[in-house]
């Protein structure tokens, strides 16, 4: 897979989106996290906004059920050509959308210092950002990548701006020196160019799924696990997650030095 070629397509595909009359919005990172974050009186910071998100309290949903959405975080160590700080917008902004909910895709593009496969694994899973900012909740179903944002943060110009800047943030504070740029693409409300994103970046996509695939053969080969479904809707999932718990304290055990 070549990275870069992809990245140039994905840069192309923003170009000509916004040239068929799709809004671009484009937004720089900015220098003082915490000023802004103040200035705009929205929380953002590791664990500290933990909250659950209902129904009534949410005026917008980003993806969900009905809709299509996609979330995808690919890091990486081979190229040199992303433009750190920048968030590009393709469709409108949180303030000028009226419905209640929207077709919704996130990608996050991340270059790193080093890259083992813990690291590539910790750095995809987005969810954490869920815990850190004040009114905004990631719902965790399988194949769908489902928002809430709450109506009180709305009233507070809760943007995707300030989304891509808490985002930054917050992957900054949990992988501190690892990091070293980033740049995010939102896409909403449009289902079409939805679809033509995910055919550019199918080949990442099928890197991620097959290193995934690979991993839950070796998982099961260690647990003598034949059945055919995916673990995300095991019924034994509980049970298998208890097991490897063992496993890894008994590895944890079997490597201290003995004297």
């Amino acid at each position: 897979m070549e990275i870069k070629r992809i990245i140039k397509q994905i840069r192309n595909f923003v170009k000509e989106q916004d040239q068929s009359g799709i809004k671009l919005n484009l937004y720089k990172s900015v220098y003082d996290f915490s000023q802004y974050f103040k200035d705009l009186d929205l929380s953002v910071d590791l664990d500290k906004n933990k909250e659950i998100i209902l129904q009534e309290e949410t005026q917008l949903e980003l993806g969900g059920l009905n809709r299509k959405s996609f979330s995808l975080v690919y890091p990486t160590i081979e190229l040199n050509q992303i433009e750190d700080g920048k968030i590009s917008l393709l469709g409108p902004e949180i303030q000028e959308i009226k419905e209640p909910s929207v077709d919704f895709g996130l990608f996050l593009l991340i270059q790193v210092k080093s890259l083992s496969e813990k690291e590539f694994n910790n750095l995809r899973l987005l969810n954490f950002i869920s815990n850190g900012i004040e009114g905004f909740l990631i719902r965790t179903i399988p194949r769908k990548f489902w928002c809430r944002i709450s109506t009180d943060v709305i009233k507070k110009n809760f943007s995707f701006e300030f989304l891509g800047n808490a985002i930054f943030y917050l992957y900054k504070q949990k992988f501190k020196n690892l990091i070293e740029s980033m740049e995010v693409l939102f896409i909403n409300s449009y289902p079409n160019p939805i679809d033509e994103f995910m055919s550019i970046v199918s080949e990442i996509i099928a890197h991620i799924n097959d290193q995934w695939i690979k991993k839950i053969e070796e998982w099961r080969k260690r647990i003598d696990c034949e059945y055919d479904w995916g673990c995300e809707i095991c019924p034994y999932q509980e049970e298998c997650y208890e097991i490897k718990q063992v496993l890894i304290e008994r590895e944890k055990i079997d490597n201290i030095p003995k004297s």
